[in-house]
């Protein structure tokens, strides 16, 4: 029978194509002194393009792409396309060390790959270090040409009509060198995240203290916020991207509703929220219609959530009816409580989705991640006790070097009866065989370093995944094997763990929450 590694969530595919129309795009990340947030000095940072977000990449579905990616920074980089399967090119897909070697400084890789079977908001963003918090920028997949925003007509996806459209790439920013974030993060000193000194919206936003009244900025310098033009009685449609490498944040804006139809790509049933909860990596496309008193501009604001620090957010944009109307709004929106898993348990798809969803898995598969103090007083994440592979060579590399590597089946049949997590000792993955339904049980844990209990995303490249099930505490396979929380799941990309207080004096380690995820691999492809 054959079989397929998996190295965590990240799925190596390879397949067969045929000719599309040819985008060749270039990207080149380089360091430069970047001040997004009007504060008193600027920072270093990686760029794409000199651009702070990187340039859209915009396409469409079946397009083929060229994009040449120079590396003049001081650093190895890599940039992964987040959201595209690259079914047939995983090669292409961008992830450091599982399926391509670093970039060094000075070199370039070529990514060559075809979207297909897909349309929606994604973005491209760097996999190295903490390189994601300015080396990145929104991915675009349209159905056809007429699609594109700009055309002069209205707009039409998913049975949607709407007038235009916007992008709102979310960001953080901190008041240090990227050098001395990185190796505050990797040495010993280290003694928990720290919280972003600014939220950016579209690569800007505006610094001030906590509890200071915003004022309009007099420095010729700075940018101010990011303005969003509407006008009055036009529906727009917002791609709202979360570039964040850290926090969770909500997003609302001042007196106007917010339908949900699109979550990572995949088209849901229209779903009107308060308020948006983006983790980072997840993208959303809502739809707002500018039916607000004309004369007034409108704030879109932000929150930090799962974030124990500090629920202050000075991250802020400007939704414009007048285009000769620059004063700031004086109204802030309202962010009411929400459910624990933000509205995701009630949202449904809006086409036709697997089915069987209480049936069982082939195999289930459980994830603990926990914070470790290392020798040298550094702090490390594990994975059910098995360390990050750091290899010489990508392990997509050493798969297709040797198209007889050994892989474990013992460990997915032992998995199978319950007396092993499928980990694969010899490719540091877990390998499944082609056809198989597996879920995953991904915990959150307590932390290390300040005792909290902080929600995760989990990314699956290559392929969608179900979020069907969640609950506090460890996750027991005999007592939750059968339980669902989600009614009606929808394809998703990135799900967010959501962390459940577990208390106080509970160790480091300590599991606090889960979420189940289902794949079915049977959609994957192994084609030399």
């Amino acid at each position: 029978m054959h079989f397929i590694p998996l190295l965590l969530l990240s799925i190596l595919i390879l397949g067969c194509f045929t000719e599309a129309k040819l985008r060749e795009i270039e990207l080149k990340v380089s360091r430069q002194e970047i001040n997004p947030d009007c504060y008193s000095q600027g920072y270093q940072r990686l760029l794409v393009n000199g651009e702070h977000p990187g340039p859209v990449i915009r396409v469409n579905k079946d397009d083929e792409l060229h994009v040449k990616v120079h590396n003049d920074g001081n650093r190895p980089t890599s940039i992964h396309f987040h959201g595209i399967f690259q079914l047939g090119t995983t090669e292409a897909d961008g992830m450091p060390n599982v399926t391509q070697n670093d970039i060094a400084p000075g070199d370039t890789f070529e990514h060559r790959f075809r979207v297909t079977e897909q349309t929606g908001t994604y973005f491209y963003h760097a996999h190295n270090d903490l390189q994601d918090e300015s080396v990145h920028g929104a991915f675009i997949v349209y159905e056809s040409d007429e699609a594109w925003p700009g055309k002069g007509h209205k707009l039409c996806e998913y049975g949607q009509e709407y007038d235009d459209e916007h992008i709102l790439l979310l960001g953080e920013h901190w008041h240090t060198h990227d050098n001395e974030r990185l190796d505050y993060v990797l040495g010993p000193q280290y003694a928990g995240m720290i919280a972003a000194d600014s939220y950016l919206l579209n690569g800007r936003t505006v610094f001030e203290q906590e509890g200071e009244e915003e004022e309009e900025d007099g420095d010729d310098d700075c940018q101010g916020y990011t303005v969003l033009p509407v006008e009055h009685g036009k529906t727009y449609r917002v791609r709202v991207i979360g570039g964040l490498t850290f926090a969770s944040l909500g997003v609302a804006i001042a007196r106007h509703t917010m339908t949900v139809i699109e979550v990572d790509g995949v088209p849901i049933k229209p779903y009107q929220v308060p308020y948006l909860e983006v983790a980072p990596g997840q993208r959303f496309s809502i739809l707002i219609t500018a039916d607000q008193d004309p004369s007034q501009n409108y704030w879109i604001d932000t929150k930090p959530y799962q974030l124990e620090q500090s629920d202050y957010s000075n991250g802020r944009a400007i939704l414009q009816y007048n285009k000769d109307n620059h004063a700031l709004p004086t109204e802030r929106p309202q962010f009411p409580p929400g459910p624990n898993e933000w509205y995701f348990p009630a949202m449904e798809p809006a086409n036709d989705s697997p089915n069987g969803f209480e049936n069982p898995p082939d195999r289930t598969i459980i994830l603990t991640p926990t914070e470790e103090r290392m020798p040298d007083n550094t702090s490390r994440w594990y994975i059910n006790g098995h360390e990050p592979p750091m290899w010489d060579t990508a392990l997509l590399y050493q798969l297709k070097e040797n198209k007889h590597l050994a892989l474990n089946q013992t460990s997915i049949e032992l998995n199978k009866q319950g007396n092993s997590d499928g980990f694969d000792d010899a490719t540091q993955s877990y390998p499944f065989y082609h056809g198989e339904v597996v879920d995953f049980v991904v915990h959150t844990t307590v932390m290390l370093n300040d005792g909290l209990c902080a929600g995760h995303p989990w990314h699956s490249h290559g392929q969608i995944h179900y979020a069907i099930a969640s609950g506090p505490g460890e996750y027991i396979h005999e007592r939750d094997k059968d339980l669902r929380t989600y009614s009606t799941p929808i394809g998703k990309d990135t799900t967010f763990v959501y962390p459940v207080d577990p208390g106080s004096d509970v160790q480091p380690g300590t599991p606090c929450g889960w979420t189940k995820m289902r794949f079915f691999m049977a959609s994957i492809l192994w084609c030399n």
